[in-house]
């Protein structure tokens, strides 16, 4: 099983707080529709069986976007924050080529409710778009895929068996990730742990607190899809304290540049003086940088590498599964999605 990850794009159509420390990360022009069909084109040669396609926000190249997805013939998730006017703009033409809907929702619909929008923060209103966007598809294509992931952090967490349940509700699988900070001055898409000092971690009361809401959603999962990840050792998971081990996932991280990363949160010294024009025939070579640079890593407890680690050492057959068609064991098989795959 290889997995891979492709940011598409560095734009960003919200002024949030963090944009301008992502816009700051040194990559060069975009690929233009043509270089990224190639790029596609190269991870399928690779055997690359799932790849997990991010932004900031992929919707950004609107058209482009639909004519480079219909010539994938890898099996993805692609994400979108659902943002207006671009969501309802496009959304008609997008579902007629891409086949899921995948979001980070880090709040229930139940609280955002009861909130004046104007009176949101950034995750919140990003959390009612990812709602909206949900809703739509639902009704519009009901037997499509949709997939929610909550970053889990102090300010969220009474919340997450809630934002669990009512996704699973609506028909939506959920993935569970966990607050990160920059930890060594290479985690280039995160700031500090300094300056998240109101969403991490950082005493027993918080600890206790997280414990009990994450044994409620080990007890009731849903549809979540990482529910074995919930019961490693405590401390590893909020603290950054699992490793890779020189491998994230598989397949290679492509970067908006074409430029290749380590993986999806840090560049990588070596790795990033490869571009994916350069494999399969350099392949031995970027497989040395990455571990090198991943070696090199304090480590992270980011969900994907973690699954994929777990499905690889387990069943790499149902692995796959779990990536491409929401799979988990203790979601009933007639729930799997049933993707496009071409």
């Amino acid at each position: 099983m290889l997995n891979a990850l492709t940011y598409v794009t560095r734009r960003c159509p919200r002024k949030c707080e963090y944009c301008a420390l992502r816009d700051a990360i040194d990559v060069g022009p975009e690929l233009n529709n043509e270089q990224w069909i190639h790029a596609f084109e190269i991870l399928k040669e690779l055997g690359v069986e799932f790849n997990l396609i991010l932004g900031n926000e992929c919707w950004l190249l609107k058209d482009d976007l639909i004519t480079i997805m219909s010539q994938n013939k890898v099996p993805y998730a692609l994400y979108t924050t659902c943002p207006e006017p671009l969501f309802t703009n496009y959304r008609d033409k997008m579902f007629q080529v891409v086949d899921n809907l995948s979001c980070g929702v880090d709040w229930p619909l139940s609280y955002l409710l009861k909130k004046k929008e104007q009176d949101m923060s950034d995750d919140e209103k990003k959390s009612l778009s990812a709602w909206r966007g949900f809703a739509w598809f639902k009704k519009h294509h009901p037997d499509m895929d949709c997939q929610g992931t909550i970053t889990v952090s102090k300010k969220n967490a009474l919340y997450v068996y809630d934002t669990v349940r009512e996704l699973s509700e609506l028909g939506v699988f959920v993935g569970i990730n966990f607050i990160h900070w920059n930890s060594d001055g290479l985690f280039d898409f995160f700031p500090p742990r300094s300056v998240l000092k109101d969403w991490v971690f950082d005493d027993e009361y918080d600890k206790t607190m997280l414990v009990n809401v994450l044994n409620d959603v080990i007890q009731d999962p849903g549809r979540l899809q990482n529910p074995e990840m919930l019961q490693m050792d405590f401390d590893k998971m909020i603290n950054m304290g699992w490793h890779c081990q020189g491998n994230p996932y598989g397949g290679p991280t492509i970067d908006a540049d074409g430029s290749l990363r380590v993986c999806g949160y840090r560049k990588g010294k070596e790795t990033s003086k490869f571009s994916i024009f350069d494999l399969p025939e350099k392949l031995e070579e970027w497989k040395k940088a990455v571990y090198t640079d991943a070696m090199n890593c304090p480590g992270c407890s980011w969900s994907y590498p973690w699954m994929f680690h777990y499905w690889e050492e387990k069943n790499g057959e149902m692995g796959n599964d779990v990536f491409v068609k929401h799979a988990g064991d203790h979601i009933p098989k007639k729930d799997w999605s049933e993707r496009r795959i071409k």
